[in-house]
């Protein structure tokens, strides 16, 4: 950094922004609430100190040069910088995460992740956002060792030792495999004999975590993958069948992808998978986590993907 640049001061650079977009100085230093000399001296000493002319002062209006120009987008971005700074600062200052860390369940909804960053972003625009898509005892770990404050979690691992768990609602499953696959073309219900003869795509715990059991696990043979866009995708060439949230997978049953399997002892509705909030009972969230966490609770209400809390509590 050369000498020059230590010497610049944000008040210089914010008396480069305004002249720029006053178009004089006089409307620079009645914005400012300084006298026009005030502005024009300001502007001379930040010249001096760059070693060139920011400003064309040959007309009856200061007019921004070429260099001027290219050195004005990087002033705004150095006060929009500090702007951010100070506002996280603040925010810091009074109790408000920098960061906010959700360990989420890959089987979510998307468009309910999406509803829920927006609302975020709209009121904490200073607030950092980390999503880390896990599986089933996953999110549960990444709350457990303090990696997230909060979870939006399925039912395996929920219950862990020192969670407090929250019910949010139920997320409609079905059972489903490419209209071209083995399954889809059997009559009427198909027995469990005859699942168990097919490859299954399961959603699976990654490598190197606790092993949580086979929840929902009917085949004999397994595929396993550690996210449900994966799952779909195979399931979609035809290379097994499994079970996937009904929002994922509306839009290849109703254009013929994929068809709903009718398994005999499951029936014909959909499963009903419940989806939890969990959060150390000894570590809650901070304003900004509370805030999302309500939020969520609210939007779980009224989320046409998900049967609401209230619902599924009757």
């Amino acid at each position: 950094m050369t000498p020059a640049v230590q010497a610049m001061t944000l008040d210089q650079l914010r008396l480069l922004v305004c002249v720029a977009e006053e178009g004089s100085f006089s409307a620079a230093g009645r914005r400012l609430n300084r006298a026009q000399s005030a502005v024009s001296y300001g502007i001379s000493n930040l010249e001096r100190l760059l070693g060139i002319q920011l400003f064309d002062r040959s007309g009856r209006r200061p007019v921004l040069t070429e260099t001027g120009r290219g050195l004005l987008a990087d002033a705004q971005q150095v006060l929009d910088a500090v702007g951010r700074m100070d506002a996280r600062a603040q925010g810091a200052a009074g109790g408000l995460e920098l960061e906010v860390n959700v360990a989420v369940d890959a089987i979510c909804p998307p468009a309910l992740i999406i509803a829920l960053g927006k609302a975020f972003q709209e009121r904490f625009s200073t607030v950092s956002l980390r999503l880390h898509s896990e599986v089933l005892a996953g999110i549960a770990g990444l709350v457990l060792d303090g990696t997230c404050r909060l979870g939006i979690s399925g039912p395996v691992g929920s219950e862990g030792d020192g969670l407090e768990r929250r019910f949010l609602a139920h997320l409609p499953m079905v059972p489903v495999a490419s209209t071209g696959h083995a399954l889809a073309g059997h009559p009427g219900p198909i027995p469990r004999a005859r699942v168990r003869s097919e490859v299954q795509i399961v959603i699976s715990q990654r490598a190197g975590a606790t092993r949580s059991g086979d929840h929902g696990v009917l085949s004999a043979t397994t595929w396993r993958v550690a996210d449900a866009a994966t799952k779909l995708a195979l399931i979609r060439a035809g290379l097994g069948w499994g079970t996937l949230p009904l929002d994922l997978v509306r839009e290849d049953l109703d254009q013929g992808r994929l068809t709903h399997l009718v398994l005999d002892h499951w029936g014909t509705d959909p499963l009903m998978a419940p989806l939890f909030a969990i959060m150390r009972a000894d570590s809650p969230p901070g304003p900004a986590g509370r805030w999302l966490l309500a939020h969520l609770e609210s939007m779980c209400q009224s989320c046409p993907e998900l049967v609401a809390a209230n619902e599924a509590e009757d």
